[in-house]
């Protein structure tokens, strides 16, 4: 296991190193400052949630994600070459856990407004780290869509975002393409997928946005690049595909 690292909270952690397992498999032990230790699943959102800071510590900080960076720069870099500004985006966050990718949004001027995850542990994590970033969040596996489709016209939403949350266990792609339908003309789809430019998962987004030609509105790839999304526990780099539609 690697060196654990003392953070302000009082408790460390110390990352599972065993090579060859999938993001979904890897695993971490928690030291607690009463000397109990907890071993935790990283894809067990709830209990890592319930730990304030713990998420960035391990994910952004130990792992080094930059998903979340990543698709705020990607977004902001397409709505500034369409001619729009920024400042006019008023976003949903799919999967947006704690509001790390909130966070970033916000940062770069979008608006934030909505979030959603499929636990209310996120949900209670991102008021209490982040109170005020989110005016709505929504919880559950798969959204109901007439839910989101008022909250999209009521609150006048422009951006679908999700870094990390659509494919590999998490949203899968017919629910998305559900979301994005609800959203207008001139919005944007900003996407963070597993494997790179070679994933299923981009494979699969890819295919339902060229179900959109021919159609009144299409969706329009505008950014479309591989980058390196984080490290594993054993150190190797994991390579995820940022890209960017528009809803013309």
């Amino acid at each position: 296991m690697a060196t654990a690292k003392e953070p302000a909270a009082g408790w460390t952690v110390e990352l599972d190193t065993t090579p060859g397992r999938r993001q979904a498999q890897e695993e971490f032990v928690l030291h607690h400052p009463d000397g109990t230790d907890e071993r935790l699943v990283l894809h067990d959102y709830a209990r890592v949630y319930s730990v304030p800071g713990l998420y960035e510590e391990v994910v952004q900080h130990r792992l080094q994600c930059a998903s979340p960076a990543t698709v705020a720069a990607a977004l902001a870099e397409a709505v500034a070459a369409s001619g729009s500004s920024v400042d006019d985006l008023r976003a949903f966050d799919l999967g947006a856990g704690n509001g790390v990718v909130g966070e970033e949004l916000r940062a770069r001027g979008v608006t934030v407004v909505a979030g959603a995850d499929g636990v209310p542990e996120a949900r209670d994590a991102a008021h209490r780290d982040r109170p005020g970033l989110y005016a709505h969040y929504l919880v559950g596996e798969r959204l109901d869509v007439d839910e989101v489709r008022q909250l999209v016209r009521d609150e006048g939403l422009t951006a679908l975002v999700a870094a990390g949350a659509v494919g590999e266990g998490h949203v899968p792609v017919d629910a998305l393409a559900q979301l994005w339908d609800a959203f207008p003309p001139g919005s944007f789809l900003a996407l963070t997928l597993a494997g790179g430019d070679a994933g299923q998962d981009a494979t699969d987004v890819e295919a339902m946005l060229a179900t959109t030609e021919g159609s009144e509105h299409p969706s329009r790839i505008v950014v479309r690049r591989t980058f390196r999304h984080r490290l594993s526990m054993a150190g190797a780099e994991l390579h995820y595909l940022v890209l960017v539609a528009v809803k013309e």
